[in-house]
């Protein structure tokens, strides 16, 4: 049954298995985290379900709203945790906050969001503990107003592709309680991650693995070492390295040349004097 996942049981198809699926599919406790993420994928290639005209496509944003409603219901409105689509929008995350006011934590990767009608969200869920946005919600009215709103928000987990010190100076700034900060695969200079490491005095988690620019320094080390967690392996090895001013690629031998120059000469020793 786990390997059906959310969508396939909330589409119909537990009920209609057997006697023994059907009881699961509807016990409260079985909906306290709903991982909608893929649903969009699996539902590309068939017809939605919903009302219509028989054989109709359902548009895919109401789809999505009939199965969060059916969620909710399943869950009498209990759900903790749910996990949307790239497909879902403000609106979705309203309705949620409608039909699961207790609801402690949301990841929504959409990159298009209307401000007013999330704070609006934000607003309902008095509960909610942690996020995971696109890096176009990170603006300090946003986060403040999550902050006035949520009393026990301490996770945060942002989709960007570079983070800067104004933007961790917003973090830091409108979010000073966060314990957990998950900031993947992303660029970042060591002064934004200085900053995240003093300013946010509670952090006990911090991943920032996945960048492509190594600025992980002994100072940086040190600073760390008082987090329980601090994930921030990338695609090279430990140590430090600069990028070549000629060529802009990673130099990982910063006291020697890059190869870009190396090669340069042995093509310049080639042509000759000449």
């Amino acid at each position: 049954m786990t390997r059906v996942g959310a969508p396939g049981l909330l589409s119909g198809g537990a009920p209609r298995a057997c006697s023994s699926w059907r009881a699961a599919a509807r016990d409260p406790l079985a909906w306290r985290r709903v991982d909608l993420r893929d649903w969009a994928a699996l539902t590309s290639g068939r017809r939605a379900a919903g009302p219509g005209p028989s054989g109709a496509r359902v548009p895919v944003h109401a789809a999505l709203a009939g199965i969060l409603d059916v969620a909710a219901t399943l869950a009498e409105g209990r759900i903790e945790a749910v996990l949307l689509p790239e497909i879902a929008d403000e609106d979705h995350l309203l309705f949620l906050a409608e039909r699961c006011p207790n609801l402690q934590y949301f990841s929504l990767p959409s990159t298009c969001m209307t401000y007013d009608q999330f704070c609006k969200a934000i607003g309902e869920l008095r509960s909610l503990k942690g996020m995971a946005v696109d890096e176009s919600l990170i603006n300090y009215d946003v986060l403040l107003h999550v902050h006035q709103c949520c009393p026990d928000f301490v996770e945060l987990k942002v989709s960007a592709l570079y983070v800067d010190e104004e933007m961790a100076s917003v973090i830091c700034t409108s979010l000073p309680q966060l314990k957990k900060l998950e900031i993947p695969n992303s660029d970042m200079p060591a002064s934004a991650i200085i900053m995240f490491l003093d300013c946010l005095e509670e952090l006990g988690y911090l991943d920032i693995s996945g960048y492509e620019t190594s600025t992980i320094s002994s100072v940086v080390l040190e600073k760390a070492s008082r987090l329980k967690v601090f994930l921030w392996n990338s695609k090279f090895e430990l140590g430090e390295f600069v990028d070549c001013s000629n060529c802009g690629e990673h130099n990982i031998n910063p006291g020697g040349p890059c190869k870009c120059m190396m090669e340069n000469k042995v093509m310049d020793w080639l042509a000759g004097p000449g």
